[in-house]
């Protein structure tokens, strides 16, 4: 009898402990980050694409330039700086365990961002991950360390705000520190989605998913045109939510569901904390052909077989349930907010006789294994997908399609876009023979219908173009000849600039993207902050100014090497 007791026991700790009551926070020792009531666009572990949201991100009244001060007593352990991700960031590390994370600024303090500036002209480079020495900058609770800002990937101005464990890096939901955020609004349940799962199942009689529409609220949603679902075989589900704040229209991401059948527990999704590593796997807990298709993201309760994300609370079925065929049963689905607001979602499912197997013609196509490397080939083409690519097995297609008038290959499909990638797959197609003279001109093209081609890059060796991709698709090679185009905003040649405070560049690229840049006055490295989202580069003054006659030069660099210079003298 021990080895069926010891399967059990493993059977219980990794489905049903996982629900073990949330880990308590130290609520108070975390002040608000800013001066003025929390508003919130967007939660913790919101749904992104290919990514949870790592934080929450506070509304600073459409303007820029808001003091941000330390949480808590701590010290400066890294600053990033990037025109892309969280833009200028900051992060705090705290005695408690904890490092809080500052995003999408526009400034720091005067000695945070001299010590910055500093290390940007040592390294002669704008973009930089800094780790200060740990009693370098020092920094005491509701002390302002920071400027609210726009900087890097964000859509306007907000403060992206984290608290992570700093042993581990893994984001916690802030609100759970008891950071105060007027909330007493009931999360909104909008559709409720049904999956068929085998291949004798059916919902209402149709093997395809059935989306249903709710009425009501709160505590008493219910399906807006019937009351019963009638279920042949097993069947998952799909919920369609999202969560408003007091005072606010916004949409914002859920914090939980828990499902239960007969008021038996028998899924719980919670989005309390999760490592950065396993953020990608929100393509295996929405419907990613869904969302591909219609923008759509449905929270599923199906676990994929190769899905390790660490949210699960319980799913002793991987998230699968079966009504017996003349048995009702009642589902009741619990959707809460991080200030625990409830809405509740019930129904009834009834029990159908399961309908027959239809004889099917053996798959012809290759079976690709979620759990091992796998490698595909066909002439002008090769793909190799890591083991634990995949999150489940799949019949790989493939075909060849009319090539672009642009291309410098055949154009091909390789399986659908609906379909996630969870890890680079490496790829390598062949060069027509007639371009290949134009060597490290050449990047492979991700082509997508209606939309223009974008660069995956690539390297070209031995007359193919070798590269990685993590999504599958349309792909070819084309070629980028074109240097990238640089624009003065507010200078020219010959002009006096004594009256201005910076220079105003605009720079862009028509394909395979900026690479590098590099700003001189007077043969001297400068400090140009990129904004990659607004193509723009803007010099502050500083003491590399001198009276008088100034020689500019700006070169920028595209993905293939081409190149473009601007040159003018300034007088100051």
């Amino acid at each position: 009898m021990r080895k069926p007791l010891l399967a059990l026991f493993v059977f219980f700790v990794i489905t049903g402990f996982r629900s073990a009551a949330q880990q308590s926070y130290p609520s108070g020792y975390f002040i608000s980050p800013v001066d003025f009531p929390i508003s919130l666009s967007g939660t913790f572990a919101e749904l992104r694409s290919n990514h949870f949201h790592s934080g929450i991100d506070i509304r600073t009244q459409g303007a820029e330039g808001k003091k941000i001060v330390a949480c808590a007593d701590g010290y400066v352990s890294r600053i990033k700086v990037s025109p892309y991700g969280f833009g200028k960031a900051l992060y705090i590390t705290h005695p408690n365990g904890f490092t809080t994370v500052y995003g999408h600024l526009r400034s720091y303090n005067p000695t945070i961002d001299a010590w910055v500036k500093s290390e940007q002209y040592r390294l002669e480079q704008f973009d930089v991950d800094l780790f200060p020495p740990k009693n370098l900058l020092t920094v005491k609770q509701g002390e302002l360390i920071c400027y609210s800002g726009n900087s890097g990937s964000s859509q306007g101005p907000h403060l992206h705000f984290e608290i992570r464990h700093s042993g581990n890096e893994w984001p916690v939901d802030p609100l759970l520190f008891g950071i105060p955020v007027k909330d007493f609004v009931r999360p909104v349940i909008t559709t409720v989605r049904l999956y068929p799962e085998g291949e004798t199942s059916a919902v209402n009689g149709k093997i395809t998913p059935l989306d249903f529409e709710t009425a009501g609220w709160g505590p008493v949603y219910r399906l807006k045109n019937q009351d019963t679902i009638r279920i042949s075989g097993s069947f998952s589900l799909g919920l369609q939510a999202h969560d408003l704040q007091s005072g606010s229209n916004n949409k914002n991401g859920i914090s939980s569901i828990a499902v239960y059948v007969d008021s038996v527990l028998r899924f719980s999704w919670e989005a309390e904390t999760f490592s950065f590593p396993e953020t990608r796997y929100i393509n295996s807990l929405i419907d990613y052909a869904q969302y591909i298709k219609n923008g759509q993201r449905f929270i599923r309760t199906k676990i994929l077989p190769n899905s390790q994300l660490s949210m699960y609370k319980y799913a002793g079925q991987h998230g699968i349930f079966e009504v017996k065929p003349g048995v009702q049963a009642s589902i009741k689905m619990v959707v809460s907010d991080a200030q625990k607001n409830e809405s509740v979602m019930r129904f009834v499912v009834k029990g159908e006789e399961k309908g027959k197997t239809t004889a099917m013609a053996p798959d012809s196509r290759p079976l690709f294994s979620c759990k091992k490397a796998n490698t595909f080939q066909e002439k002008g083409i090769q793909l190799r997908i890591p083991a634990n690519g995949l999150y489940e097995d799949l019949n790989f297609t493939y075909k060849v399609l009319k090539r672009l008038p642009a291309s410098c290959s055949a154009l091909h499909q390789l399986h659908s876009p609906d379909v996630p990638l969870h890890d680079y797959a490496d790829i390598s197609v062949t060069v027509d023979s007639a371009f290949r003279y134009l060597g490290n001109k050449l990047v492979i093209a991700n082509v997508k219908q209606g939309k223009k081609p974008v660069s995956v890059g690539g390297k070209f060796e031995n007359g193919k173009i070798n590269g990685r991709i993590r999504e599958f698709g349309q792909y070819t090679v084309m070629a980028d000849t074109t240097a990238p185009v640089i624009i003065a905003l507010n200078i020219s040649d010959g002009k006096n600039i004594s009256s201005q405070k910076s220079i105003r560049m605009a720079i862009s690229d028509n394909f395979s993207g900026i690479q590098t840049y590099r700003g001189t006055l007077n043969g001297q490295w400068i400090l140009m902050d990129y904004d990659a989202k607004n193509r723009l580069l803007e010099y502050q003054f500083d003491d590399r100014l001198i009276k008088g006659k100034n020689e500019f030069i700006l070169t920028v660099e595209d993905g293939c090497g081409n190149s473009n210079t601007y040159k003018a003298n300034l007088i100051n």
